[in-house]
């Protein structure tokens, strides 16, 4: 196995094990909202709280930075010269593979909340504005923020700035870091690993630009996987000899993070695990790939997109509808919700991609961005 192969291969394992892990972050619950009412108040589940910190918060925390990383590397593969022509036919690939799918996903979506609202509500928190009184104005802000803002105070860029397909904000923020993709071409040519540092600083440090689209954290590893490309670096090996003390600095920091999360410092240490959990993650799937301990699964990889797209939220409305059946009252009932429900959500997702894909392949294509292999 060549180096570039074994990259490719790490870039293709890596798809569905970090989508699992987006799954897992949108599958902690601190309230449970059904027909105005929070179901957790006034409950106490401090077992259940540790892991899902740990499996929500820490560890799958390096799944969109590293997803932001993969797309700049990938973006400017080969390119040995970025001019107009270059950008133009990138901007109309990259229209095919996430635009009509971030356009797709975000109407059904509308649909999906349309007939929960009207079919039923009383699964609905009854705090979104129904979809039958949306004006032109609403429909246009579905698409970008739900919440109708453009800027944003710093203190809150992180809080109530996604399309109503809330996921999909990675997608709208890749998007716009694509648009200034000169930019960031020039950035990381002339003044090579000096603009990722600044970028780095800025985002370690909790910077925001203070507008809805416009995130630090994309133009951050998106320039930090550019970088690597566009000086046709392979960062598979840039990264290997560093596997033995990326294990021990992450497994330090992560339980430093489960300890004191919610102190002021630990931000900054939330920030370096990821940083680190990067290097781990790579080095780790690159050198069990390169042994053949572990092997792709064709299937799972080529899911991931649509997994991706589709969970968030079947995830609500099975968390919401075994927490109604069961309203667990002990630690082991709300662990086993945790655990169990996104399991589920993504084995329905898994068999609805199986037959979208074995029925209607070209639509299927469509809807990911045409990941579908033949």
């Amino acid at each position: 196995m060549t180096n570039e192969d074994l990259q490719s291969k790490t870039i293709r394992f890596l798809r569905f094990p970090l989508i699992v892990g987006v799954v897992l972050i949108h599958s902690r619950f601190n309230s449970m909202i059904i027909n105005g009412v929070d179901l957790m108040t006034e409950r106490s589940f401090p077992i259940y709280t540790i892991v899902s910190r740990l499996f929500s918060d820490i560890l799958p925390r390096i799944a969109v930075p590293l997803f932001f990383f993969i797309s700049g590397f990938l973006f400017f593969y080969k390119v040995t010269c970025f001019t107009r022509q270059t950008y133009f036919q990138k901007l109309k690939k990259r229209a095919r593979t996430i635009l009509v799918p971030y356009i797709f996903w975000n109407l059904l979506v509308i649909l999906l909340f349309f007939l929960s609202q009207t079919f039923l509500p009383g699964l609905i928190s009854g705090k979104s504005k129904l979809i039958c009184d949306y004006d032109v104005s609403d429909w246009l802000w579905a698409f970008w923020n739900i919440n109708k803002n453009i800027i944003v105070l710093p203190i809150d860029a992180n809080f109530g700035t996604d399309p109503i397909c809330f996921q999909l904000w990675f997608i709208r923020d890749l998007m716009v870091v694509i648009l200034f993709s000169p930019l960031v071409y020039w950035g990381v040519k002339k003044l090579r690993q000096y603009v990722v540092f600044i970028l780095g600083i800025l985002w370690l440090l909790g910077c925001s630009s203070g507008v809805v689209g416009f995130s630090i954290t994309a133009f951050f590893f998106f320039s930090v996987g550019a970088y690597l490309s566009i000086h046709g670096k392979n960062f598979v090996v840039v990264m290997k000899p560093f596997l033995p003390v990326s294990t021990i600095l992450y497994f330090v920091i992560a339980v430093v993070e489960l300890c004191f999360r919610g102190e002021t410092w630990c931000t900054y240490i939330h920030g370096i695990g990821i940083l680190i959990g990067i290097v781990l993650v790579i080095t780790l799937s690159s050198h069990f790939l390169e042994n053949r301990k572990w092997h792709i699964n064709s299937f799972l990889s080529d899911s991931s997109f649509f997994i991706y797209a589709y969970h968030a939220m079947p995830l609500v409305f099975v968390f919401k509808f075994f927490f109604k059946q069961v309203q667990p009252h002990t630690d082991g009932m709300a662990l086993a919700l945790y655990l169990l429900c996104p399991a589920i959500t993504i084995l329905i997702g898994l068999f609805l991609y199986y037959l979208l894909k074995r029925h209607l392949p070209t639509f299927t294509s469509i809807i990911t961005g045409g990941r579908v292999a033949n």
